[in-house]
């Protein structure tokens, strides 16, 4: 029997988060855009508002379009780990220093010297690599940044069990949670896990709408009669 695939997460996730924020609020309607543009050219792939009080607006933004990249990444890692480059860098380093070592005659340095060196180099590549794998993660999320809203989201087409024994995923799920990134999956039995809720961020000045092109149509549309009275 073939093994099923991961179900992705565009079909499931926008659904999910507008009955979310239906059940958390008690509305009976959300209003949903997809592939909503700032006013600076970045782009969500979801945009949720609603009127969460009087004239009080509320937007969530849904990031999914980097889920098969964010995946690829920590199920590889699980999988796998590091890759086998940094066994090469050993064996490279070895034979090189020991070669340049046995020139000197002394038997410490014919031995010791080239084992230190090696193994050096070996953990040097090692924290090296995690390192630009973490950062490779970070830079995904810094992206979001450029699309603001009161709660953020973020859809991975991926078995929340991906993060258990997986010290990327683990680091994946603390840096969300300490920029108060929501996370929601989709494995392969179709069935989306709430992995972690978004932070709600308090706009300084005015609301996140206002960054987006769609402004004024958004607002008209779920403010209403409200709206044009202010405007």
């Amino acid at each position: 029997m073939a093994a099923r695939k991961e179900s992705n997460i565009n079909d499931y996730a926008f659904d999910y988060l507008r009955s979310f924020y239906m059940q958390r609020y008690g509305l009976e309607q959300v209003m949903l855009d997809r592939a909503q543009k700032t006013k600076h050219g970045h782009q969500t792939d979801g945009l949720f508002s609603f009127n969460r009080q009087s004239n009080d607006l509320f937007i969530a933004s849904l990031h999914t379009s980097q889920s098969a990249t964010i995946t690829h990444l920590l199920l590889r890692y699980k999988k796998k780990g590091l890759s086998k480059v940094r066994y090469v860098t050993l064996l490279l380093v070895l034979a090189v220093s020991l070669f340049l070592a046995w020139e000197s005659g002394h038997w410490a340095i014919r031995f010791v010297l080239p084992a230190v060196l090696g193994c050096a180099a070996f953990l040097f590549h090692t924290l090296l690599e995690e390192k630009y794998l973490r950062l490779k993660l970070c830079a995904f999320l810094d992206s979001m940044k450029k699309t603001p809203a009161d709660e953020q989201w973020l859809g991975l087409s991926i078995s929340s069990l991906a993060f258990r024994n997986n010290p990327l995923g683990k680091f994946f799920l603390k840096t969300c949670h300490q920029r108060g990134i929501g996370i929601i999956t989709v494995g392969k039995r179709s069935k989306v896990i709430l992995l972690q809720e978004p932070k709600t961020i308090v706009c300084r000045r005015g609301d996140f709408l206002s960054h987006y092109s769609a402004e004024a149509r958004i607002r008209k549309a779920v403010l209403g009669d409200s709206y044009l009275r202010v405007a």
